[in-house]
C-alpha cells in the first residue's frame, strides 16, 4: 500500500481559515479547502489512503463513506502538482 508525505520545502500559509501550499521549486500557489488543509497537515508523517482516511472520519463526524476516493482523488492532484511524494 502506498504511503504519501508532503515535500519538506513546501511552505504552507493560511488566511482566514484558507490553506494555500508554496513550492517554491516550481514558484506555484495552490489553494485547497478545509478538509485539504486538514490533510496536508496529516501528510507531515507517512501516511496510506486508508490511514488518511480514519483520520479525516474522525475529525470530520458524518464523513460519508466516498471518502476514500475523495482522499484518492485529491492525493493525486497532489501529486500532479509536485506537492508530496509517493513510497512504499
Amino acid at each position: 500500500m502506498s504511503q504519501y508525505t508532503r515535500r519538506p520545502n513546501c511552505e504552507t500559509i493560511v488566511l482566514d481559515n484558507e490553506t494555500m501550499i508554496l513550492d517554491p521549486d516550481s514558484l506555484t500557489m495552490t489553494k485547497i479547502s478545509s478538509v485539504g488543509g486538514f490533510c496536508w497537515s496529516q501528510l507531515s508523517e507517512s501516511q496510506s489512503i486508508d490511514s488518511l482516511s480514519r483520520a479525516v472520519r474522525e475529525h470530520y463526524e458524518g464523513t460519508d463513506s466516498s471518502v476514500e476516493q475523495d482522499i484518492s482523488s485529491f492525493l493525486f492532484k497532489l501529486l500532479e502538482c509536485g506537492l508530496i511524494e509517493a513510497g512504499e
